[in-house]
C-alpha cells in the first residue's frame, strides 16, 4: 500500500505541474486580452488545449490510483476525497503523510488560483465584448428597446435608427 500511496503522491504532484502551466497561460491570456492581441491569444488557447489534454491524461492516471487505494481500503473511489485519503494515510502510513499533504495542499491552491484566473479572464472578455457592442452602437446607430403597455418589446421596424456619427465624406 505504501508504494501505491507514493505513486498517488507522484500523480498529484504531476497534476500540480500541469496546473502550474495552465495558471501561467491564464495569466498570459490576461495580458493578451487587455492588449487586444487576438492572434496571439488564439495561439495561446491552442497551447492551453494541449496542456488540458495532458491534464486529462494525468488526472486519469491519478484516478486509477485512487480507485486502487479505495479497493485496498474497501471504499468506493468516487466517495473517497483527497482529504479522506490524507487522513487515513496520517493514521496508517505516517511515512507517506508529509509528501502527500504537501501535494494535496498545492493541488487545492492551484485549483483556487485557476478558478480566480478564469473568473478574471472571463470578466475581461465580457468587458471587451461590451466595448465592441458600444462601438458598434456608436458607428451603426443605437436601437433603444421600447415596450408596449403589455410589456412586449416593439419591433425595430416601428422606430428610426439614428447614427451618432456623420457618414458623409
Amino acid at each position: 500500500m505504501e508504494s501505491l500511496l507514493l505513486d498517488f503522491t507522484r500523480a498529484v504532484a504531476a497534476m500540480n505541474q500541469v496546473l502550474d502551466q495552465l495558471a501561467e497561460l491564464g495569466q498570459e491570456k490576461q495580458q493578451l486580452i487587455i492588449a487586444g492581441k487576438v492572434k496571439e491569444l488564439d495561439s495561446l488557447i491552442h497551447q492551453e488545449g494541449i496542456i488540458t489534454s495532458n491534464l486529462e491524461r494525468v488526472e486519469g492516471a491519478r484516478f486509477k490510483l485512487q480507485e486502487q487505494i479505495g479497493q485496498g481500503w474497501g471504499v468506493n473511489a468516487d466517495k473517497l476525497s483527497a482529504r479522506e485519503i490524507l487522513q487515513k494515510v496520517k493514521e496508517s502510513y505516517p511515512s507517506c503523510y508529509p509528501g502527500l499533504e504537501e501535494a494535496i495542499n498545492r493541488l487545492e491552491y492551484n485549483l483556487a488560483r485557476l478558478r480566480a484566473i478564469n473568473v478574471h479572464n472571463n470578466e475581461l472578455i465580457e468587458q471587451s465584448l461590451d466595448y465592441i457592442k458600444v462601438i458598434e452602437a456608436v458607428l451603426g446607430g443605437d436601437v433603444a428597446g421600447t415596450y408596449s403597455s403589455e410589456g412586449i418589446q416593439a419591433s425595430e421596424a416601428n422606430y428610426v435608427i439614428k447614427n451618432l456619427l456623420d457618414k458623409k465624406i
